[in-house]
């Protein structure tokens, strides 16, 4: 599935997992009787069940969709594989570049499958729901033979209420895990503010959005927007438009007033 990415290598983090509970975590798989090599996983939902699955969490697959593709559109060009699921471990959607979606498909890495220790074995989804908290899980960490090319960090979604409604994962052959982790913590955070805030269900602020909207209210140029985000012009634009556009205003003054009304700066 990854034959064919090329990334530059980086220093190795260190590891964010006591060796004692990926122990643990390797005998609850091996009472769950789940094989070492399997070549797929086996819990799936079917067609129809996939569709009531995704109706059933519609909130969050939205919100995971919107966010994902926007921080995506900022790092054209990668071929990171995306993984939203909700806070039981199943599959809410994948996004990548189509041949990476396509070989995850080939192992039923798809909407509707599981990656609970039970059906996936130890896999940085099931452990970052575990521990509520940040997982990078490399190789054969991975108990199933399956997953020792990938290098996984995965982040839970706690929405601004306080619930834990899913995970993140940002997957890859190799890469610099210091700068997947914390793309991971990023998106998870944000999805979790949207979910949890109703006053921006109408809007979708995201957080790109939302920061080059508060350095226009600070008074920052476009030029000067783009270097401190380290985004071009043009994807500056774009964001702003995209703002002015969701909130129905035609001015930035007008722009910036409805966004702090609703709470988005």
């Amino acid at each position: 599935m990854w034959k064919s990415v090329q990334y530059l290598q980086t220093a190795d983090a260190p590891d964010l997992i006591p060796p004692d509970l990926l122990a643990e975590s390797y005998e609850r798989c091996r009472m769950f009787d789940v094989p070492e090599d399997q070549k797929r996983l086996g819990d799936a939902l079917g067609e129809g069940e996939t569709r009531n699955f995704l109706q059933q969490n519609g909130r969050l697959a939205s919100y995971g969709h919107l966010v994902v593709e926007e921080y995506r559109g900022d790092i054209k060009g990668s071929h990171d594989l995306f993984i939203l699921t909700n806070a039981e471990a199943r599959i809410l959607g994948l996004w990548s570049h189509p041949e990476i979606v396509a070989g995850a498909a080939e192992i039923n890495l798809r909407p509707g499958a599981s990656l609970s220790e039970g059906s996936a074995g130890t896999n940085a989804v099931a452990l970052a729901l575990a521990a509520q908290g940040p997982v990078v899980l490399k190789g054969k960490e991975h108990l199933c033979r399956i997953f020792h090319d990938w290098m996984c960090a995965a982040a839970p979604i706690i929405s601004s209420d306080g619930d834990l409604v899913g995970c993140l994962d940002i997957s890859a052959a190799e890469g610099p895990i210091y700068e997947k982790l914390a793309l991971t913590r990023s998106i998870a955070r944000e999805i979790g503010r949207l979910v949890g805030n109703k006053r921006t269900t109408r809007f979708h602020i995201t957080m790109r959005q939302r920061e080059v909207l508060t350095l226009f209210a600070q008074g920052a140029s476009y030029k000067g927007i783009a270097k401190e985000l380290g985004i071009s012009i043009k994807t500056v634009e774009e964001h702003l438009d995209a703002v002015r556009a969701k909130m129905g205003t035609k001015s930035r003054r007008a722009c910036i007033k409805k966004a702090m009304e609703i709470g988005a700066l």
